[in-house]
């Protein structure tokens, strides 16, 4: 076999696609920005300040002598509140071929290798982004322990009622939990919708429980906790990841008669809205 046919583009593209298509957490949070990452370390996103509305009279005001009054408007100064997403973390992938050659020209066969690196990527990355989600958005306080079906569909609530009263957008609302919340909530089956598939990914499709309180409802077990209850809402916009396979190489194995390929996935993440982000851990 020849290394020098090995294509790196396609390799790098397949897994990244794959990755994408299988995403669960990182494909319910702002990626607007990873196109930007292309080559770079570090992706700028320029914040929004809230525009003020103001007065603007109506009718033609006079003034002293009966004259009218033109009527204007001044511009508000705007500052750049943006933050810098750092694509810091990296992790590689590294595996044996059979025969680069014969995998390239194998659709199924270079499927499975890439469809496999691409979901231990996402694992690293959903474990990695949840954890950052649970340290730094608020802690939902003062409700009752999710202990039954009713208990666990009212933390939801309570949940959503955070985001509303920070005026967060009803829409594109996420609410993902561990094993031992899902349980609770499939006590009482009733109070979940089957969630709305249209348009989602396989890996989002795969994790869906059901839509409760305008909150998509997701399964994962990345969630920090794993022993206790645990549900982390969030909107999209309130957190940011951005993600590329930087590097992919091919050569001979050097203990075996086998190629290898392997390559650097390199990703960054931040929380944008603390107040979008809530979550409920049980005691």
């Amino acid at each position: 076999m020849a290394l020098n046919k090995f294509i790196k583009e396609v390799w790098s593209a397949k897994i990244l696609v794959s990755f994408h298509d299988n995403a669960v957490v990182t494909g319910t949070v702002d990626r607007d920005y990873e196109q930007d990452a292309v080559g770079a370390r570090r992706v700028h996103i320029p914040g929004v300040v809230p525009v003020e509305v103001k007065d603007y009279a109506t009718g033609v005001a006079l003034d002293a002598d009966g004259d009218p009054i033109a009527r204007t408007t001044e511009p508000d100064e705007i500052t750049d509140t943006g933050v810098d997403l750092d694509l810091d973390q990296e992790k590689s992938f590294d595996f044996l071929v059979d025969d680069i050659d014969a995998a390239q020209s194998n659709p199924k066969v270079m499927g499975a290798y890439t469809d496999s690196a691409a979901r231990g990527l996402n694992r690293d990355a959903d474990k990695s982004l949840l954890a950052l989600a649970v340290t730094s958005g608020r802690t939902l306080a003062g409700s009752t322990a999710a202990t039954d079906a009713k208990t666990a569909w009212n933390i939801i609530r309570d949940l959503a009622k955070e985001l509303d009263k920070a005026e967060v957008p009803e829409d594109e609302r996420f609410a993902v939990v561990n094993a031992e919340f899902a349980a609770l909530l499939r006590e009482h089956d009733s109070k979940i919708t089957k969630a709305n598939e249209s348009g989602s990914t396989a890996g989002l499709r795969r994790a869906t429980l059901g839509e409760i309180l305008n909150f998509t409802v997701l399964q994962s077990s990345n969630l920090p906790q794993k022993d206790k209850p645990q549900v982390t809402a969030y909107h999209t916009s309130a957190l940011a990841f951005a993600s590329q396979i930087q590097k992919t190489e091919a050569m001979r194995a050097e203990k075996k008669f086998a190629d290898r390929v392997r390559g650097l996935h390199v990703y960054g993440h931040k929380v944008l809205n603390s107040t979008g982000v809530v979550t409920y851990t049980g005691a």
